[in-house]
């Protein structure tokens, strides 16, 4: 892990991605349809969300829902199954997800490679962006709100395959809340 200071005035010409709200597709792997919601599936019973780069026509962020931390794990190596055939980058990309201090890269950042790591008290609440790492290094970063001995709470998750090259800019549900990160 590394920390680089970075300036907060640069300019960026990619697209504005603030993660305000979410419109579940899946919850658990299960469309989301009136007849879920007739079984009371609410957000409060969603864990963790994989926020997907699309919106909306009322600008809520697509996304898949999860019940628990193993519900998410599941999902994801069927998931990895399915893209292995997929993604075929050239190279080996970026290797390390960026955590930010401020909206669209700004301020310092710290870096991770690969698996769980509850952050330094110095990055505790901290994080306000993020940039994955390439999808041929690793699949998903995952920013939880406690440390695993706090039991993880809730989570936010980006797929490296859908994220790679973009900027998640975390709204005020998300902004300098993780305390603890995680890369698959």
């Amino acid at each position: 892990m590394g920390f680089i200071p970075v300036s907060t005035g640069a300019a960026y010409a990619e697209k504005e991605y603030t993660i305000n709200s979410y419109h579940y597709l899946t919850v658990d792997g299960k469309d989301v349809n009136f007849q879920a919601k007739a079984n009371n599936i609410a957000d409060t019973d969603i864990k963790v969300t994989m926020v997907l780069p699309k919106q909306n026509k009322n600008g809520d962020w697509l996304a898949y829902g999860f019940t628990s931390r193993e519900a998410l794990n599941a999902f994801i190596e069927k998931d990895k199954q399915k893209l292995q055939n997929k993604v075929n980058m050239m190279g080996s990309g970026s290797c390390c997800t960026d955590f930010y201090e401020s909206k669209n890269k700004g301020g310092q950042y710290i870096y991770w490679r690969d698996g769980f790591k509850n952050l330094p008290s110095s990055w505790n609440d901290r994080i306000s962006s993020l940039s994955t790492a390439s999808p041929s290094s690793s699949y998903s970063t995952t920013l939880w709100e406690h440390t695993s001995s706090q039991g993880y709470g809730k989570g936010v998750s980006f797929r490296h395959s859908d994220w790679y090259g973009k900027t998640a800019n975390m709204a005020s549900d998300w902004d300098n809340k993780a305390s603890a990160i995680e890369i698959k």
